[in-house]
């Protein structure tokens, strides 16, 4: 049986050596099945001034069968709280930024700032899921969205390989790395997927930019738009022939859809809470 103590610790990782005195501590969450791989393309064109950190989570290609018994949220709060000196940037990439986005709700509504909690100052979601309205999501559309998960597989695949692998081949791969990854994730993504209506986005008083692919298939963009409307402060970039993951496959726009936004925030780290 896997227990917690089972998993392992989470694993932070600098990417690259700054300058001598950034202007900003980014952190890096991966999505579902995904990895911290998935930001290498993005980390080669890093903005200027920009600290970056990626953790390895539990939910990642390669990761534990089963879940632990800790929530997810809890998860991407460590990350966010083990950045050394704090990241005042959270980017969460497709399964992260339901995650984020619960975590800064949740500390919201427990009456607590996330920028005095966590030192936060700006979010960037790339790719993010999002409901208005629970009654959205019907019983005939569960096939289509378990579906859409082993098409995540073999989209990270194929962009990872470069286009190298035969489809066939890599369609195999695909079902492999789901079956690896367990059906105890697919449920825990749904859950969190299909709470997305209760997040009161609308309580988030921090700048987020949303980055999104128009030609994504598995987080619709009208999804990512929809979430923009309900949060306070949001903006949007729209890369276009891009599909679920920019930093990948556009990473020069995505960079520089980053770079502009981190040209918004005040420079500096606001000191995160002592936990």
């Amino acid at each position: 049986m896997l227990r917690d103590s089972d998993v392992e610790p989470l694993v932070l990782r600098r990417r690259g050596v700054p300058g001598p005195r950034p202007d900003h501590r980014a952190l890096l969450l991966h999505g579902l099945g995904s990895g911290e791989s998935c930001w290498d393309a993005f980390v080669a064109h890093r903005p200027p001034g920009l600290d970056l950190w990626t953790a390895g989570l539990p939910w990642r290609a390669g990761g534990p069968y089963a879940v632990t018994g800790r929530d997810e949220k809890a998860w991407v709060g460590e990350a966010v709280d083990g950045v050394p000196g704090g990241a005042d940037v959270v980017v969460a990439h497709s399964y992260a930024t339901i995650l984020l986005l619960a975590l800064l709700s949740d500390t919201i509504a427990a009456g607590e700032d996330p920028r005095e909690r966590f030192g936060i100052r700006g979010v960037v979601l790339v790719s993010p899921f999002f409901r208005q309205d629970p009654t959205d999501f019907t019983w005939a559309q569960l096939p289509t969205t378990l579906d859409a998960m082993r098409r995540s597989a073999d989209e990270y695949i194929r962009l990872t390989a470069r286009d190298r692998l035969d489809p066939a081949v890599r369609a195999d791969m695909a079902e492999l790395a789901c079956a690896r990854l367990g059906p105890y994730w697919a449920v825990r993504y749904l859950d969190a997927y299909l709470r997305t209506p209760f997040l009161h986005a609308d309580r988030i008083d921090l700048p987020v930019h949303i980055v999104i692919g128009t030609g994504d298939t598995l987080a619709p963009p009208p999804e990512g738009e929809a979430l923009a409307r309900e949060l306070r402060r949001a903006s949007v970039t729209r890369i276009e022939d891009c599909g679920h993951s920019p930093m990948t496959e556009r990473p020069e726009l995505f960079a520089l859809a980053v770079q502009q936004f981190l040209a918004t925030l005040p420079a500096g780290r606001t000191p995160a809470a002592v936990n």
